[in-house]
């Protein structure tokens, strides 16, 4: 009877354990570090990527409305002969020894790159004929000859010599684009003026006077 009693107590017993919850405490839960996704085997965080960057004004297109030439443009020299104190006339001719590097002219709300002034310029050549150039490189006018200007008794001559230049007017177009969308583009016209000359030949204005 005494066996029969305690074989029932150890079945309560491992009833009663079995039956009680288990807290969170006894949990232990094993998380593993995620697995970052590679591109053609390497880490995706370590992958330099191209950032998107607005590219410029790029030049689309130029409609002159007009195109001219100007006879002073850019002043190469200025000679002066003192013939006041003789009592004769004195023939003033002058020959260009040295000149500066001169340049050219641009204006309108617009960044006038290298590849926008070539396609305004490129653009005249093809409206009115000729070739045309943005400077007037150094020495360039020497040995060009002005006068000659004869000078009266008593007076003081003056001869300058210019470089000759065109100007126009007219709409350019441009656009910007960015790198990762190279194909939409967004246009602007804007109005320009310029003033530059011919690269065929050096071409030279004088004036001369006597006071």
């Amino acid at each position: 009877m005494k066996r029969k009693t305690q074989l029932i107590l150890i079945l309560v017993v491992t009833f009663f354990l079995v039956s009680l919850p288990v807290t969170a405490s006894a949990v232990t839960e094993v998380v593993s570090p995620p697995t970052e996704s590679t591109i053609n085997g390497i880490p995706e965080s370590q992958i330099i990527r191209p950032m998107d960057v607005l590219v410029g004004p790029v030049f689309d297109s130029y409609t002159p409305n007009t195109v001219y030439g100007i006879n002073k443009f850019k002043l190469i020299a200025h000679y002066t002969h003192d013939n006041s104190r003789n009592t004769t006339s004195f023939p003033m001719t002058v020959t260009i020894t040295h000149s500066t590097q001169q340049g050219s002219e641009w204006t309108g709300s617009v960044t006038f790159t290298g590849e926008i002034k070539l396609g305004i310029l490129a653009k005249v050549g093809a409206t009115v004929g000729g070739s045309y150039k943005e400077y007037r490189s150094t020495n360039e006018a020497v040995g060009i000859q002005g006068g000659p200007l004869i000078i009266e008794p008593g007076k003081v001559g003056h001869i300058k010599m210019y470089y000759k230049g065109y100007a126009t007017g007219g709409t350019l177009r441009t656009y910007l684009y960015f790198t990762q969308n190279p194909d939409i583009k967004g246009y602007t016209d804007t109005i320009i003026n310029a003033k530059f000359y011919p690269s065929d030949y050096v071409d030279v204005f004088s004036e001369a006077w006597q006071e």
